[in-house]
């Protein structure tokens, strides 16, 4: 048998925490002198102590693991809670990167307010009729991924898909949080009606202010911005009734995450203005 104090360098707990443990009789002493008042523990103990420290980190309280002790959980209903706890986590940590991801892109936009970055250059051009199938949602700008995923899932059955892929941006007065999103892809063939897709023509466009930037679909950027900013300074104004377009046209080759993107929106010369500089 061993001493508390030579138990608690074996299992690397406190002495007082072990003094506590016997105290809620949650972890008992095998032996305690009658004349010493001294605690004896035994090996087989650190396998009870595992398993108390175990229950600790799924967030169990003391007096719910007293109970769990005496109700001698099996190894494999213990594995299973480790399970759900490792997914709850982990589903936990993606949460937080992505939004410690929007943060960053957040302190950027702060950091650059008013200026478009070194080699971005805001391009007007005219963009052809194109037919795409796109399936359209309220959701939220992280969802963009998951949104493509869906729709990816119903066509690659139909035929295979290439980029560019197109978000389109619909105005929401009544949304809150979340956001009236349309996801899609160009259509080079026939394809025939889905329940829960459409087909559809975007409108040639005449004039459409361009940038190109690099972005994570998942989290803001700051090239909207950016693009509202030259179109207010250049005497043009946003046309109505077309919603503002995103075309991802490839994954950036430093980071498979990032891609290399087009803001497209229509805009139309305010009368009485000078031809854009």
């Amino acid at each position: 048998m061993f001493k508390i104090s030579e138990f608690s360098k074996l299992s690397q707990v406190s002495a007082k925490t072990l003094r506590y443990y016997d105290q809620i009789d949650l972890l008992k002493p095998t032996h305690t002198d009658a004349d010493t008042g001294y605690r004896y523990y035994t090996a087989d103990q650190l396998f009870q102590l595992n398993r108390i420290l175990a229950f600790k980190d799924l967030g169990f309280t003391l007096n719910q693991i007293v109970q769990l002790m005496d109700d001698h959980v099996p190894v494999e209903q213990i594995r299973g809670m480790f399970r759900l706890k490792h997914a709850e986590i982990q589903t936990l940590l993606e949460n937080e990167q992505a939004r410690l991801k929007r943060i960053e892109e957040r302190l950027h936009q702060v950091e650059k307010e008013g200026g478009i970055e070194t080699g971005q250059e805001v391009v007007l051009k005219q963009v052809e009729a194109q037919r795409i199938v796109c399936l359209r949602q309220r959701s939220s700008i992280q969802q963009i991924p998951q949104l493509f995923d869906q729709l990816e899932d119903d066509l690659e059955k139909c035929f295979s898909l290439s980029f560019p892929q197109i978000v389109l941006w619909h105005g929401c007065e009544e949304c809150e949080e979340e956001i009236d999103l349309e996801v899609g892809y160009r259509l080079q063939q026939q394809m025939s009606s889905h329940s829960h897709l459409c087909i559809r023509l975007l409108p040639e466009t005449s004039m459409m202010a361009t940038l190109v930037h690099r972005c994570h679909p998942a989290s803001p950027c700051s090239a909207s911005a950016d693009l509202g900013f030259w179109i207010e300074q250049n005497g043009f104004r946003i046309k109505e009734d077309q919603p503002r377009r995103e075309l991802f046209l490839h994954p950036d080759k430093l980071d498979a995450n990032y891609y290399i993107a087009e803001v497209q929106i229509p805009v139309e010369k305010v009368k009485g203005q000078s031809d854009a500089h």
